[in-house]
């Protein structure tokens, strides 16, 4: 076998600083760390194609190959592409500004050592790349332990190469790493796939419409065993602030954004670099922090994201000023810049913190209300009593041993779930077994919405271990965007079932929600002066609980000094209605959508009505006495 013509060996030049050892301190045994560095370098390079107003293609594809030893991961773009001056320059070289960060170009490359750390962090690579008519090659590797740098002569790009490196025409670079170092894990596939999106450094690149991320798992040379294009979604939030303002003593400005999310978000100390809570420094485009500043471990911060805008950050890291960690971990907070904008940011954000805290003390204070709670616990049990009465059937007690469906024979389990952001759950649709509903017929399966993903858009069903009546098929749901919600509906033959979903942020609030065996349509009674005051009362599917405006005009009127709609006697009977209003809108819903009450095919809604004004008729006098009292 000829071997490969060396236009140079030797060793890798580092601008007296180490190597090895500040590979690992900067991608710490980390395939995720490394993809980031990686990534940013194809988004720079695409970046600079635009800046020059040059057509770019915008994607950037990941490719995945899991082995016991020396798993590969390879990383393609359709951009500039390197000659090989270029490569001696930008690969054979450490500490060389490479990036166009001096030349003032929008990238994120720093200090032009991200794609040896990569490499090198993890074992071993190639940098290979199109550029013109021509295919430039080169390796990074340790020989006896030194870090070595071997550039291959040019070779003409023929249609074999490109077919090879999937780059059919213009330019691009393929980056290669061979993970050959024992004490790097690589992650499960799925693992990349939720985490890269998440992270905070690539949002903006998973967010950008121009862009294209494609994740692939590769188990063998040439087979695709699965693929996904990654993106990133901001949590659903109100725009709380939106100000810019001058840094003491310097020739800068900031600019804050920050919105809240109704859900409390993940944080910086519980899922670092993939938190959801936080606000993202910025400079000229590039994302450099994650952080809340000092309210970093204030539970009250968690419902706050956003971003500090500001691009003196950017001046200074061209003068080489250590306004960044050494490590890539951020600011350096010491430094007297990050200092003056740390204070500022933090005036900024007192306020609004407190106001939340004050709020949720307020809150709290209503919910450990003796009284206000033992009232509520009983019309709860009262009002799911009357849910049962009417939704249940009593061949339902025939079948206690058996699996519980309503009497349309088709349901899911559970109704309501939350799934976290970037994760998956499975829902399970169990359908009774009966006239053209078979084992082996398909189930279709939609959401209403865009944050709501179904991954199996069809399903089989299969016969139910245990009862042998019942068909069951797993719908698997994958949560895009914080505080998104959609309806899941399964559609099989005339028959369907639909399940709420909500995105959530943080694992630990994933508890699950009640169950049909529970009994319980109705789990709390919640009073809310931030929801929309133009509906003073709705049913929350999702955590099936009645929310109260207590913001809208005609509940305000009658709170108490203590913003209480329930001390004095109107507002006790303005509380019983809203709350017969919900439950009796709530029952006629489900009751016709599980088949239990009687509705034409195409008059669902007018169905719903009918029955609305049937149950007030029934259970309004009963729903006052439990919550009208004279004491």
């Amino acid at each position: 076998m000829k071997s490969k013509s060396m236009v140079s060996s030797r060793k890798l030049q580092y601008a007296d600083r180490v190597a090895l050892q500040q590979a690992d301190q900067a991608i710490r045994k980390d395939v995720l760390r490394a993809l980031v560095e990686i990534i940013t370098n194809c988004n720079d390079s695409y970046s600079r194609l635009e800046q020059a107003g040059q057509r770019a293609r915008g994607e950037i594809v990941i490719d995945i190959q899991r082995k016991h030893k020396n798993s590969l991961i390879r990383v393609r773009d359709h951009a500039e592409g390197m000659t090989d001056i270029r490569m001696d320059k930008v690969v054979g070289t450490y500490g060389e500004a490479t990036s166009g960060l001096k030349e003032d170009k929008h990238v994120r490359g720093m200090w032009g050592r991200g794609l040896k750390d990569s490499i090198f962090g993890l074992g071993y690579g190639y940098v290979r790349s199109f550029k013109g008519t021509h295919f430039y090659s080169c390796s990074l590797l340790l020989k006896n332990g030194i870090p070595t740098f071997e550039l291959e002569e040019p070779a003409r790009a023929t249609a074999a190469l490109r077919e090879k490196y999937e780059i059919p025409e213009g330019n691009g670079t393929i980056i290669e790493i061979i993970v050959s170092r024992e004490d790097v894990k690589v992650p499960q596939f799925d693992n990349f796939r939720n985490y890269l999106q998440r992270h905070f450094e690539l949002r903006p690149i998973m967010s950008n419409p121009k862009r294209r991320i494609l994740l692939r798992d590769i188990p063998t040379a040439g087979k695709i065993r699965h693929e996904h294009v990654l993106s990133y979604k901001s949590p659903r939030g109100e725009k709380v602030l939106n100000e810019r303002f001058k840094i003491a003593g310097y020739p800068a400005t900031a600019k804050l954004e920050v919105y809240r999310s109704g859900i409390q978000l993940s944080t910086r100390g519980e899922e670092g670099d993939y938190a959801d809570g936080g606000l993202l420094v910025i400079s000229k485009a590039t994302v450099i922090s994650l952080t809340m500043l000092k309210f970093e471990n204030d539970p009250y911060a968690g419902y706050f994201y956003g971003s500090i805008q500001c691009d003196y950050l950017h001046d200074l890291l061209k003068n080489d000023e250590p306004v960044l960690t050494a490590t890539r971990d951020g600011i350096n907070w010491t430094h007297p810049f990050a200092k003056a904008l740390k204070l500022a940011v933090e005036g900024k954000l007192e306020p609004l913190i407190e106001a939340e805290r004050k709020h949720a003390i307020h809150e709290e204070q209503t919910h450990l209300d003796k009284k206000l709670r033992q009232k509520i616990d009983h019309a709860l049990h009262e009002l799911n009593t009357i849910a049962l009465t009417e939704l249940s059937d009593k061949r339902d007690e025939e079948h206690q041993k058996q699996i519980d469906l309503p009497p349309s024979g088709i349901a899911f389990l559970p109704e309501r779930a939350y799934v976290q952001t970037a994760q998956t759950i499975t829902l399970t649709l169990l359908v009774e077994l009966k006239d053209k509903v078979r084992v082996g017929a398909t189930v279709s399966v939609i959401s209403n919405s865009p944050e709501i993903i179904i991954l199996n858009q069809q399903a089989v069903l299969q016969v139910h271990k245990t009862d042998p009546r019942i068909g069951l098929a797993r719908i698997k749901v994958e949560g895009r965007q914080v505080g998104g919600e959609g309806i899941v509906t399964a559609y099989i033959g005339k028959y369907r079932a639909q399940a709420s979903v909500q995105v959530r942020s943080k694992k630990e609030t994933m508890s699950a929600a009640p169950s049909r065996s529970s009994n319980a349509l109705f789990t709390d009674i919640h009073f809310d002066d931030r929801t929309d005051p133009r509906q003073r009362v709705y049913f929350d599917r999702v955590n099936s609980s009645i929310v109260i405006a207590t913001a809208a005009p005609s509940v305000k009127i009658y709170l108490d000094e203590q913003n209480r709609l329930d001390t004095t006697v109107q507002g006790q009977v303005l509380l019983a209605e809203l709350i017969t209003e919900a439950v009796c809108r709530e029952i006629a819903r489900s009751g016709v959508e599980r088949g239990r009450f009687l509705a034409p095919d195409g008059a669902e809604a007018d169905a719903i009505h009918n029955h609305f004004i049937r149950l007030q008729n029934r259970y309004a006098h009963l729903i006052h006495e439990y919550i009208v009292t004279l004491e």
